[in-house]
This record gives C-alpha cells, structure tokens and sequence, in this order.
C-alpha cells in the first residue's frame, strides 16, 4: 500500500520485521500540507477528556484497549494512503465525483488516526506491540491489489468489519463518553467509505458476485488477524466467539 508506483501493491510481501517508527506505526507518513489545517484539534484538551473518560473503565478494560488500537491504528494508516493516492489516480481518468469523494475520505482517515494515536497514547504499551504491528502491516500489504475494482472491494469489506467491531464495543465501554465519541464518529464516517468503495469498485468494474464474495473471503481472514486478541475482547466485555461469527457473516453488514 506504500508503493510509490501505479500498482496497488507489489509482487510479493517482504515478511521481514520491519524497524517501525517510535510512534509505533505501521505506515508512516508525513501529512500532506493541504489538509494539515483541517485535522482535528485541539489535542490537549481530547487527551484530557480521553483520561478522564478511561478512569470509568477497569483497568482490565484499559489493557485490552492498548491490545487493540495498534491493529485499529495500522487501518488507519493504510485507508490514508489508499484514498490519498486514489484522489490523485482517478483524476487522471476523469472520475470527478469519485475524485472528490476520495480526497476527503483520505482527510477523515488522517482524522481518524490522529484520534486514535491520542486514545493509544492514554492506554498501557502491550509487550507484543511489535509482534502485533508486524503481523497487522503485513495483512493489510496481503489485501493490496494491482486491480483497482479489487481492492476497493477489499477496502469496503474490511471498512465494514471495523463498523461491526466498533458497534460491538458501545456498550461494554458506554461509561467512557469520550471514548465512546470517538467509536461513534469513526464508525459513522466508515459507514460512508463502505458505501462509497462499493460504488467505486462497481464503476471500475466489479460486480455483484465479485463484492460478495471478497466480503466473505476478506471478513474471514479479518477474523484471523484478530483471532489472537480474542482475550483482549473477552476482556473488554465482549463474547468474543460471537463476535467473529458476525464478522464471517457473507452479507457483510455494517452491524
């Protein structure tokens, strides 16, 4: 996804560990100067509200947090770069809408990252955070595809995964209003990116068949990735089996 060339992806996965940045991220990048004055702020005063809301959870609840948000962070990172780069790609074939559509989800991503890095940054560093960052970077390289139908039917199956996931945290962590915020607005904007890389996948090509059955097949190795922290849900208040059924669900629902 990091590729500076056309393709979507490259060849092959490099599995080698890779020396990530002291932020702890999977795909670092630097923000691009037209929309560093429409990211959310200001962060001070979202760090404080972040702390008191995490004093209504257990501690328990807290840990699990900091087992989570690096796989929900490195999303992040890879939605950013794929809408980013798909703004400027569409506007070379004349797909103006779509190119709108594109740039501005790439912002909410950016936006979505930065809260998450705030919320990551009030919670426990887990001790296999490398491990985790490691295996997540490379399932996310594994969904990139050199066709553009492809992989933004990838995009609308994994979007729609995190809206399940999201959705299913509310109310085990309801106390904590301004965490609660912050899964409330990630959610709604997924919601919307679903939507739109459904649409955009149709108009370069795919069709019904194709989506569903790469929501079955993405949802599935969805639920892989996260199958390790099926603790860390357990400890969040979640039943974790339950969950992941719904993930596998072929439909696809936003939950």
């Amino acid at each position: 996804m990091l590729s500076t060339s056309n393709s979507y992806a490259s060849d092959s996965v490099d599995d080698q560990t890779m020396p990530f940045s002291s932020e702890g991220l999977c795909f670092p990048h630097r923000v691009p100067i037209a929309v560093c004055r429409r990211v959310v702020a200001p962060m001070h005063l979202r760090v404080v509200r972040l702390k008191d809301s995490l004093l209504k959870l257990s501690e328990s609840q807290v840990t699990a947090l900091g087992q989570l948000l690096p796989s929900l962070l490195c999303g992040e990172e890879s939605s950013f770069h794929v809408f980013w780069r798909e703004g400027h790609r569409v506007s070379n074939v004349q797909i103006g809408h779509s190119e709108a559509l594109a740039n501005q989800i790439a912002i909410e991503e950016l936006e979505h990252e930065r809260l998450l890095q705030d919320l990551r940054g009030c919670c426990p560093v887990p001790n296999d955070v490398a491990s985790t960052l490691v295996r997540t970077r490379r399932f996310f390289l594994r969904m990139a595809s050199r066709d553009p139908a492809i992989h933004f039917a990838r995009v609308a199956a994994l979007d729609s995964g995190v809206c399940v996931i999201l959705s299913s945290l509310v109310r085990p962590l309801s106390r904590a209003t301004a965490l609660i915020e912050i899964f409330d607005r990630i959610r709604s904007d997924e919601a919307r990116h679903v939507r739109f890389s459904r649409r955009h996948s149709y108009e370069l090509g795919a069709d019904t068949s194709l989506l569903a059955n790469t929501a079955a097949r993405i949802r599935g190795e969805l639920v892989a990735l996260l199958y390790p922290l099926g603790n860390s849900f357990e400890d969040l208040g979640l039943d974790a089996d339950h969950l992941f059924r719904r993930l596998n669900m072929r439909n696809g629902s936003l939950g």
